[in-house]
């Protein structure tokens, strides 16, 4: 699948992968609590090292939070210190949003890409 279909058409058509995996399917948390590496991204795509985290709110909007290349966290600024993620982009990571707010409901989707984060994933999934 490529990402030049648009990005939630690829999302949408690529959550179904065998490629990339994605746990749990749904979280519950209340306010102030936080999704402690809860939320885990992983892929079997020998070539892909980085694997990218976006969030999608309740008007659909998609916004990148960040990339893990290789061992290498890549957070946009505007999120840094509410989302953190690890792992080795090579096979897995984990993600960490702190201090939850109502605004942090969402769908939290990780992608599987061979190039940095200004390329396009081609392989992605989801969390609600």
């Amino acid at each position: 699948i490529k990402y030049s279909i648009g990005c939630w058409e690829c999302l949408r058509c690529a959550s179904d992968s065998k490629d990339v995996d994605q746990t749990p399917p749904s979280i519950i948390k209340k306010t102030g609590e936080s999704v402690d590496k809860e939320i885990r991204c992983s892929h079997s795509i020998p070539s892909y090292q980085v694997i990218l985290w976006y969030k999608q709110d309740k008007h659909k909007a998609l916004k990148l939070l960040g990339y893990l290349n290789l061992e290498y966290p890549n957070i946009e600024e505007d999120v840094k210190g509410k989302i953190s993620f690890e792992g080795d982009g090579r096979q897995q990571s984990t993600l960490t949003v702190s201090n939850l707010t109502v605004d942090d409901s969402a769908v939290y989707f990780c992608a599987a890409s061979q190039h940095s984060a200004a390329e396009y994933p081609e392989v992605s999934t989801k969390t609600l």
